[in-house]
């Protein structure tokens, strides 16, 4: 059970710009409700700043406050509403419980009610420099008028990411041909200097959505999570970068194309000392269960295609691959569905 008897409302200030603020106070109106928390949506006053702090300020009461002076004065349970884009984030205080942006306060109710529900503080910034994210995918590739298409489309909607938030930079790890992925992870970890830099490791043709960062980043901090992946969703044809928006109502794939890792998660070192091919069978689901945490947002688009790791033109490294997993998990199998073969594990 939570601790709150009440709940206030302050999520109107203009330099936060919070987007669709009707629907995302709805929703979060309705989720106080589902809990049973009564709540009550603050109004601006002239009563002077120690009212303002003692209401900031009330026992038994959570808070649901965007970037503001209201925020910096509140020592009490939080949550903070942050917007996606452009990504700007207030440093979390030590009685932050949850980070959650206006976008994915608008697609799922569930984590703001888990993290009242979890009452934990978010992870805590290292220092007041500003952390990163890099993107580290593979330069490698068939070179023909398809796949230089979807190369092409996962840039553009890099490049337009990088415009909402600029600490977002992308690598490649070069190679003579197909990589080792836990090489790929390898070179990208030499970028990390900062305590609450980000790494994504993706496949060369998976596109992110604007919202991408701030949502990644706002997920792991209020859970404190050091690595964490995502699935992408499949599109037929892909002529101009996707809106956030377009994205929710469409299926997600069964593979795994994104990863996330800060430089302290723990399952780095195995995932380095495995030998798997990208882009082949099983490394992406090998992957995922050694991480055990699925972002629970969509925020990365993919172009359907045809794959060399369903036809014999992939056999030797499917037959790798398959070959190390089998020696790490006994209950390893592949599985098929419409996709193609995909790696799972009996439970």
């Amino acid at each position: 059970m939570h601790p709150f008897s009440k709940a206030i409302i302050n999520i109107d200030g203009h330099s936060s710009k919070v987007a669709n603020l009707e629907d995302v106070l709805i929703n979060i109106c309705f989720s106080l409700k589902m809990m049973g928390i009564h709540y009550e949506i603050y109004k601006p006053h002239r009563k002077g700043f120690k009212v303002l702090r003692d209401d900031m300020n009330q026992d038994d009461t959570l808070y649901i406050l965007n970037d503001s002076l209201q925020y910096h004065i509140c020592d009490k349970p939080c949550i903070l509403l942050t917007r996606s884009i452009p990504w700007v984030q207030a440093a979390p205080k030590p009685t932050t419980i949850g980070i959650i942006t206006h976008d994915m306060m608008l697609v799922d109710r569930t984590l703001f009610m888990s993290l009242v529900y979890r009452n934990k503080p978010v992870r805590q910034f290292a220092d007041n420099y500003a952390a990163k994210t890099y993107l580290v995918a593979n330069d490698y590739f068939n070179p023909n008028m398809d796949v230089m298409h979807r190369h092409s489309m996962a840039m553009i909607s890099w490049n337009h990411l990088s415009k909402q938030d600029i600490h977002f930079s992308v690598s490649f790890h070069i190679s003579d041909g197909l990589p080792m992925v836990g090489d790929i992870l390898k070179d990208g970890l030499e970028l990390l200097s900062h305590p609450d830099d980000l790494l994504i490791i993706t496949n060369r043709d998976i596109c992110l959505t604007n919202e991408s960062t701030a949502i990644i980043r706002a997920y792991m901090d209020s859970l404190n999570l050091d690595s964490c992946y995502a699935k992408r969703v499949e599109v037929g044809c892909i002529p101009q970068p996707l809106t956030h928006k377009s994205i929710q109502t469409l299926p997600t794939a069964p593979g795994v194309d994104l990863f996330i890792f800060r430089k302290e998660a723990k399952c780095i070192a195995e995932l380095i000392e495995t030998p798997l091919y990208l882009g082949r069978i099983g490394w992406d689901g090998f992957w995922a269960d050694r991480i055990k945490y699925e972002l629970p947002f969509k925020v990365c688009y993919h172009q359907t295609h045809h794959s060399d790791w369903t036809t014999e033109k992939g056999e030797k490294e499917n037959n790798h691959n398959i070959s190390v997993i089998s020696q790490k998990d006994v209950d390893f199998k592949i599985s098929c569905n419409e996709y193609g073969p995909h790696y799972t594990k009996n439970i």
